[in-house]
């Protein structure tokens, strides 16, 4: 039996439907996947950034002056940012006790790379002894890794199964 034009019709119809429906589901859950892939790879609320006056910023992490360790004032996405040194989480005696360790490492001569790590290590040791509930932890995107997933994996099933049906479809001579 031969199909008639109406049928071919419709199926041109629902394929081009079919399309418009899993290209989106696939690119949205490829999205998710790299957005969700690429959570926690920037600086962290207790990241020191040593940078130059002018220099851009991001939108996490406490930019300092290479040199003289004071707060850069920078701009970033959503605009001029002004830096302070301030940690969440940390107690005033903390921050007051990073401020001091600066103030000591630039009356040697200067900030050199030795001692921006000495600050990031001295960071790093008060925020280990927060307790759990005000230490900010990095954004974890495992959530978007599995939306991303499930939109990725149904919208390559439904594509499988409609190519199964063409096949059939299409042996059968319809």
């Amino acid at each position: 039996m031969r199909a008639k034009a109406s049928d071919s019709t419709a199926v041109a119809l629902l394929t081009v439907l079919a399309g418009s429906l899993l290209l989106p589901l696939l690119l949205v859950g490829a999205i998710f996947l790299i957005i969700g892939l690429n959570a926690g790879s920037g600086p962290g609320a207790y990241t020191v950034i040593f940078a130059k006056a002018g220099d851009e910023c991001g939108a996490q992490g406490q930019y300092l002056d290479a040199s003289t360790g004071k707060p850069l004032q920078c701009m970033g996405p959503g605009g001029f940012r002004t830096a302070s040194l301030e940690f969440p989480g940390f107690s005033r005696e903390q921050n007051d006790d990073v401020r001091h360790w600066l103030t000591t490492l630039v009356e040697d001569g200067g900030l050199d790379v030795f001692d921006h790590r000495s600050v990031q290590a001295k960071i790093d040791g008060i925020a280990a002894g927060l307790p759990p509930g005000t230490r900010v932890e990095p954004e974890s995107g495992a959530t978007k890794i599995w939306i991303g997933a499930a939109l990725t994996a149904t919208g390559l099933a439904l594509v499988s199964g409609f190519a199964w049906q063409w096949r059939r479809n299409r042996r059968t001579g319809y």
